[in-house]
């Protein structure tokens, strides 16, 4: 048994964690870094984990955030349910709130998964 058997889902931040975000025309843009799909793909396709976003959204919604991830090509290493963001959690990292409704929507006890940034 691997230390990671326990664990089936882990959760991203976006901004300097996958890439750099920056807003333009009213719509953020997400520049991913060289190593984000190789990460992706080793947590997703390798250890077989699902994978979701953790992230502050400010004034933009889910869906601006998803478009993002969308416009920058990603959006289809994470299941669209677990895309958490602020505006759906009611509150903003580090308030550890998001964390347990992001739990909550995945369907684990919080301690059954993994949160980076």
């Amino acid at each position: 048994m691997s230390a990671l058997d326990p664990f089936r889902v882990v959760f991203f931040d976006i901004g300097n964690t996958l890439g750099t975000v920056t807003e333009h025309d009213n719509a953020l843009q997400l520049v991913r870094f060289d190593s984000t799909q190789s990460l992706l793909l080793g947590f997703g396709t390798t250890l077989g984990l699902k994978l979701g976003i953790i992230s502050n959204s400010g004034p933009f919604s889910t869906d601006d955030v998803r478009q993002m991830l969308q416009r920058a090509g990603m959006q289809n290493f994470f299941e669209a349910a677990l895309v958490i963001t602020s505006a759906d959690a009611g509150v903003e990292k580090p308030d550890v709130a998001i964390n347990n409704f992001a739990s909550k929507r995945a369907g684990m006890s919080y301690g059954r998964k993994l949160v980076t940034g």
